[in-house]
C-alpha cells in the first residue's frame, strides 16, 4: 500500500486470512470500501480448510436462548455478535454460496458436501468479484514512524 492509500478511508487492509479476516473483507466490500487482506501464510483459509476434514460443523439448530449458553463464560460478550449473524443468517449466507447446509442428527449445522474447499471457493470467487485483493505471504511486523503497515515477505521488509 502506498502512503498515499495508507491515508485514504476508503482503503482498509486487514490482517489475517482466516474466516473472520474474510467476512470483515466481504463486509466492507459490500460498502464500497478497497480492501486488500494479507495474511503470513502461502494461501486463504487454511484453519478453515482443516475443520472441514471433519465434516465442517457450522453451527447448531438450537435456538439462540439455548445456543448462546454453550460460549459459557463469553456468553455476554458474544451475544450481541451472535444475534447480529445467527445460526439462521449463517445457512443463508452458505446458500447465497451455492453450498446448502443440513442440520445433522445431533442438530449440528454442515454444508451439504460435508466440506470445507468448495464453500472457500465460493467465497473466494464472491471476494474476488467485489475487488478484494490478497497479499500472502505478508508477515504484519508493525507500523513505520509514518504510520504505514510495515510487513516481512520473501523479498524482504
Amino acid at each position: 500500500m502506498s502512503p498515499s492509500e495508507s491515508k485514504d478511508t476508503n482503503n482498509v487492509a486487514i490482517i489475517g486470512a482466516g474466516p473472520a479476516g474474510l467476512m470483515a473483507a466481504e463486509t466492507l466490500a459490500q460498502c464500497g470500501v478497497k480492501v486488500t487482506v494479507f495474511d503470513a501464510m502461502p494461501s486463504i483459509g487454511r484453519k478453515l480448510l482443516m475443520a472441514g476434514r471433519g465434516g465442517l460443523n457450522l453451527t447448531h439448530s438450537e435456538p439462540l436462548d439455548a445456543f448462546l449458553p454453550r460460549y459459557r463464560e463469553a456468553a455476554p460478550k458474544l451475544a450481541a455478535v451472535v444475534e447480529a449473524f445467527p445460526p439462521e443468517r449463517l445457512r443463508a449466507w452458505c446458500e447465497e454460496l451455492g453450498q446448502p447446509t443440513f442440520v445433522g442428527s445431533s442438530g449440528r449445522i454442515f454444508p451439504k458436501v460435508l466440506k470445507a474447499s468448495p464453500l472457500l471457493r465460493a467465497w473466494l470467487r464472491r471476494l474476488d468479484v467485489s475487488g478484494v485483493k490478497f497479499g500472502l505471504r505478508h508477515r504484519w511486523t508493525g507500523w513505520d514512524n509514518e504510520g504505514r503497515l510495515l510487513f516481512q515477505t520473501l523479498e524482504g521488509e
